[in-house]
């Protein structure tokens, strides 16, 4: 019985060395799984290198152009904004003007507060312009006039100066005339 134990471990011990690799052959086969893993990550590398090539330009180009989309509505915001100006006038004045983009502009530092508004000339214009602020409740609240000279088929910004104590934040709409 003790020769069959001892046969037993001898056998068992023997395979159990035999399995063994050496430090050599688990060089060996650890560098050859570490160039498989290089392999692959190098052709998931040129794959998304190959990717970007083709459907980057489109990628990029989506981007840019919902950059470009939020530019627009940012500007669009800008308009609708606080500083705009609800300018409005008479026929008489629209037979010799278009009214463009307009914007109250007030500064804390300088003390400026004014209107500026583009205005499109149909016919030759050298008279006096007057701007009159009017609050939500149609009382005015400032009035500002400004020499002009526009030619004709030709546009320019006008600056309607105000007294620094006209209250533009409370303006509501403003028109326009020319005397």
């Amino acid at each position: 019985m003790r020769n069959l134990k001892l046969a037993a471990i001898t056998v068992s011990f023997t395979l159990l060395l035999a399995s063994c690799l050496s430090t050599e052959e688990k060089k060996i086969k650890a560098e050859e799984e570490g160039n498989a893993l290089v392999s692959i990550k190098s052709k998931l590398i040129k794959g998304a290198g190959d990717a970007l090539k083709t459907d980057g330009k489109e990628a990029l180009e989506s981007a840019s152009e919902g950059l470009g989309e939020a530019f627009k509505g940012l500007t669009s915001g800008y308009d609708k904004s606080i500083n705009q100006a609800k300018v409005l006038s008479d026929t008489t004045f629209l037979k010799t003007f278009e009214i463009g983009r307009t914007e109250k502009f007030y500064s804390d530092t300088t003390h400026i507060k004014k209107v500026t508004v583009y205005l499109i000339a149909d016919k030759a214009f050298d008279k006096k312009l007057k701007l009159k602020a009017f609050d939500a409740t149609d009382r005015e609240i400032g009035r500002s006039t400004v020499a002009t000279k526009i030619e004709e088929d030709d546009a320019q910004f006008i600056d309607f100066e105000f007294d620094n104590r006209t209250p533009l934040l409370q303006a509501d709409y403003f028109i326009i005339s020319h005397n």
